[in-house]
């Protein structure tokens, strides 16, 4: 018995897992497992409803009188009945692009998928609390439950974790700590890797037998909250997963250390209810090290390698780099090393960083290019009336929930640079589309988003308790105007030439001139290609793909072509008179220089 052959311990571990107890209800009694699982066996319309009925049956098994061994057998028969449509919610939130809002039956099965995992984990931790004693003499029965329930919960966070990061959302406190007490608990009775019949079906954390261990499922949750993944993409969410696991040295978990590492660890102890930290908390005695060397030096050398281009599907790299497309293997790699460097940013900035000022955002291909060409219009009824509109505010939502106050909708300002800016709203059914890799065109009051910066959606975070949504974009260009562009052969531009394809030439003062096209184009690199306005037709080659995005391409154009002068946005006195005057082309300030260039050569001269 491997609690008993122990002598007792001097540094006991409470539990502490804040669990109500079923005395706290009153005394209930419960169906027999038969008729519990023939009640889930019914003919349901939905997923959701499934859901809501096993949550009924999983709460009245929380609130039931029973012994150890009943509630886990009833809990562990639930979990197996209702885990293929929690995997299959998974699944399908893994393969889509929706960001904020998300659509209403998505939302609802989600939230109930969520609420269905609280409550089967709380199940298994009542388990835990009626054998477990803290001086950890038990008997040969209790072992077995303590272990087979502390696995179980330990599937259902990592599981948890998964969809609150697929929703942007960060895993609770009451998960972290339960994760982190019961895996300290099976590591005072050295069975952090007893092998336990597995209920989950993440192939990364399954054994050729169907087993699984609570290290290695306890090693993924820990490695997800060394960075912040639920601001990641989804692909970028489960390629993390997949490196862990083609890495067996990758993080080395050690309970109660009895030498300090150096390098690169995190610490985190049995009643911590947050990711680990780069610091070990004052007077923890169940403290876990966490040494992120061997993750480190993994991400130096694919860090190199790809610098040095060298081959990445070769080799080891296959395993560790697989499902990441190529362009994003060095951001993403960067990233991971800055974080274990230099620490996971805080999920907000502090009070004293906001910025109130009117800050106005439109988001997605069709929108962004929609907007680009009231730009440029040289209509000034349009202006006016497009100026005194709603819509113009930019608002993240056409109305609030609450009538009284659409002042939340409003977009605040909580970081802004040059490159990145850091926006907050409030969140509501009415929100804006919002999604990672979403094309972003901003500024601030009606001068600014008349002359606005095209960006990127590059961070999501939902404030659950707030309620609220932060966004971080980075800017992709200062300037964009609205082009047709069409892939050309040889140098007969006139008659062979392809469909035409709504794009938006852009000007970089790093990249120089570049297009940005929507992912549905068939434009291939490397193609030469003719940029067309009214004015002009200009001969240029997508030079190289700089970014792509489930919602936008980014092109580097050839560095020799188009040879346009530095662009700008019509000011707002030329807008005046282009209105009077009746301009041509809403295109012509493309091929005008601003006015720093101008000034720079007269003082050349």
């Amino acid at each position: 018995m491997f609690f008993r052959s122990q002598p007792p311990q001097p540094n006991q571990l409470e539990l502490k897992l804040g669990i109500a107890s079923p005395t706290q209800w009153g005394s209930g009694s419960v169906v027999s497992p038969a008729k519990l699982l023939r009640n889930l066996d019914d003919e349901l319309e939905s997923p959701q409803q499934l859901l809501r009925e096993a949550l009924f049956q999983a709460r009245s098994l929380n609130r039931s009188s029973l012994s150890a061994g009943k509630r886990l057998k009833l809990s562990a028969r639930l979990q197996q009945r209702l885990w293929p449509t929690l995997a299959a919610a998974r699944d399908a939130l893994r393969n889509n692009e929706y960001g904020v809002p998300e659509p209403e039956p998505q939302r609802e099965l989600l939230d109930a998928a969520q609420q269905v995992i609280h409550a089967l984990s709380a199940g298994y931790q009542l388990v835990v609390e009626a054998d477990y004693r803290q001086d950890e003499r038990h008997g040969r029965a209790e072992q077995a439950r303590i272990l087979e329930a502390a696995v179980r919960v330990l599937e259902l966070t990592h599981l948890h974790q998964r969809l609150r990061a697929l929703r942007f959302q960060p895993l609770p406190a009451p998960a972290w700590q339960a994760a982190n007490t019961l895996f300290c608990v099976l590591c005072r009775a050295s069975a952090q890797e007893a092998p336990v019949p597995a209920l989950c079906d993440d192939r990364l954390l399954l054994d050729a037998d169907g087993s699984t261990r609570a290290l290695r499922i306890y090693t993924l949750i820990q490695a997800f909250g060394l960075f912040d993944c639920f601001t990641w993409s989804k692909r970028h969410q489960r390629f993390l997963d997949i490196y862990c696991a083609s890495l067996p040295k990758a993080l080395v978990i050690s309970y109660q250390p009895k030498a300090a590492m150096g390098g690169i660890v995190r610490f985190t102890h049995a009643h911590q209810d947050s990711p680990p930290r780069r610091s070990a908390a004052e007077n923890s005695v169940h403290r876990v090290l966490i040494d992120c060397n061997g993750l480190a030096a993994a991400l130096r050398q694919h860090q190199d390698a790809g610098r040095q281009h060298q081959a990445w599907m070769s080799g080891a790299s296959a395993d560790c780099l697989a499902g990441l497309p190529p362009l994003a293997r060095r951001p993403i790699l960067r990233t991971m090393l800055r974080s274990l460097e230099h620490g996971v940013p805080p999920h907000q900035p502090r009070e004293q960083e906001l910025l109130r000022c009117d800050f106005r955002l439109e988001t997605g291909f069709e929108r962004t290019r929609q907007h680009l060409h009231t730009v440029f219009t040289s209509d000034p009824a349009k202006r006016a009336d497009l100026a005194s509109s709603t819509l113009f505010a930019a608002r993240s939502a056409a109305q609030s929930d609450d009538a009284d106050s659409g002042a939340d909708t409003q977009w605040l300002v909580l970081q802004q640079s040059d490159r990145h800016t850091v926006v907050s709203t409030q969140e509501t059914r009415y929100t804006k589309p919002l999604a990672l890799g979403a094309l972003a065109v901003y500024g601030i009051g009606d001068e600014g988003f008349m002359r606005p910066a095209i960006g990127e959606v590059a961070r999501i975070v939902r404030l659950e308790d707030e309620g609220r949504i932060l966004l971080g974009i980075v800017r992709r260009a200062r300037f964009a105007t609205p082009v047709n562009v069409f892939a050309t052969v040889g140098q007969d531009t006139s008659e062979n030439t392809a469909a035409q394809v709504a794009c938006l030439l852009a000007y970089d003062d790093e990249l120089g001139w570049c297009l940005i096209s929507s992912p549905r184009s068939s434009l291939p690199l490397a193609c030469p290609i003719q940029i067309r306005t009214k004015q002009q037709h200009v001969a240029s080659r997508l030079r190289r793909l700089h970014a792509i995005t489930p919602h936008f391409m980014l092109f580097e154009l050839d560095a020799m072509k188009p040879c346009l002068a530095t662009p700008s946005y019509p000011s707002a006195r030329r807008r005046y008179r282009q209105g009077r005057m009746g301009a041509s082309s809403h295109r012509a300030g493309v091929a005008e220089p601003v006015d720093e260039v101008r000034r720079t050569r007269r003082n050349a001269s």
